[in-house]
């Protein structure tokens, strides 16, 4: 397990593993400044002297959210995937551990993911989010508003801990990762 600042030297091997397993989707690494970190799952011994391969990756995106009233941190979980090789061996959910953590220490208030299987993330906490979002849809260009089918959220309790309602929009400024 690796968390570190140089995504540049993986990014090569982090783009063919989304493409391994997310052949429909457009998933991208996205390194802009509502990166907060990324976690990275390295196949090989820490004595190799050889390049390693990238098995496992997740990132998480930060920005102020709204719902109602309320405005609040939120983190967003982006590009999970885990080699097809490499599965049931418990790295998504050492990866998911690490990237709840720079959440929490971040004072994130709550943790969204979109996923493709949501239940392999009930596991890590999260539940199905059924509030409609507001956000920036990048293939089509434009804002949109819906429940987001595999959508999920998680309390990371900080300090204020107050729940998210159920079925009131939440304003996402933003795109989904």
């Amino acid at each position: 397990m690796l968390t570190t600042q140089k995504l540049g030297h993986y990014s090569e091997s982090v783009s063919s593993l989304l493409k391994q397993v997310f052949p429909d989707a457009n998933i991208d690494l996205s390194t802009n400044n509502e990166l907060l970190t990324y976690g990275l799952v390295l196949d090989g011994s820490a004595n190799q002297k050889t390049a390693k391969k990238v098995v496992g990756f997740g990132a998480v995106y930060t920005r102020k959210m709204q719902q109602g009233t309320r405005t609040f941190n939120a983190g967003i979980v982006g590009g999970i995937a885990i080699h097809s090789d490499y599965r049931r061996q418990g790295l998504c959910s050492r990866l998911m551990a690490q990237l709840d953590a720079a959440q929490i220490q971040a004072s994130l208030e709550h943790s969204f993911l979109f996923a493709y299987a949501p239940k392999v993330y009930h596991a890590a906490g999260y539940q199905l989010l059924h509030a409609p979002i507001h956000f920036f849809d990048t293939p089509s260009n434009q804002w949109a508003s819906f429940v987001y089918r595999g959508g999920m959220v998680k309390s990371l309790g900080t300090e204020n801990g107050s729940l998210l309602e159920p079925h009131t929009l939440i304003e996402f400024n933003g795109r989904v990762y």
